[in-house]
């Protein structure tokens, strides 16, 4: 981590919305790439991010390590995802009677994400959890020991759910690379 962003933890730590409004700008992307992947759509992505940067901005004061921002923040987002994802799932299993069709509309997937069609359907197959996986691990490069701080499991269960995750994926995909 740069000196430039530990600084401007330090700042933000502080009280100063500016300085974690730039950290927002450094990192938005990759979580709203990740939330897209995560809970399957766009307007969910855009939720859960904007819940976890809120509650990141209201409890930056207990972040101990400065250097630990980007962990810190993705953890948070996970819990935010998780939430989504559930809440929309149970959405889908719901019937409105007021609804002449008698379902609930399912929002659009990974609509912003330029991701090949094939990539959207295998990364579909998996379950929210190796996704999960495979994205923080191959998206944005955190360690099995990452993972699993972030998604409370072992770092053994982060290795072999990965490499399981990456075998199906290239399954999928028909490839042997």
């Amino acid at each position: 981590m740069s000196d430039h962003i530990t600084e401007l933890v330090a700042l933000a730590k502080g009280g100063s919305a500016e300085a974690f409004g730039e950290l927002y700008e450094l990192y938005y992307k990759d979580m709203y790439c990740y939330a897209c992947c995560v809970t399957g759509s766009d307007i969910l992505a855009q939720d859960a991010v904007s819940d976890a940067v809120l509650s990141a901005f209201k409890q930056i004061g207990s972040l101990k390590n400065p250097k630990a921002f980007k962990g810190w923040i993705f953890t948070i987002l996970c819990a935010a995802c998780k939430r989504y994802y559930t809440e929309n799932e149970k959405k889908k299993s719901m019937v409105y009677l007021d609804d002449e069709e008698g379902g609930f509309e399912e929002p659009a997937s990974y609509d912003s994400l330029e991701l090949s069609v094939e990539l959207r359907r295998a990364l579909d197959s998996l379950s929210r959890e190796e996704r999960e996986i495979v994205l923080l691990s191959v998206l944005h490069g955190y360690k099995s020991h990452e993972i699993a701080e972030m998604l409370e499991i072992s770092p053994s269960t982060v290795r072999s759910k990965l490499k399981r995750s990456l075998a199906k994926l290239q399954n999928q995909l028909g490839g042997n690379t």
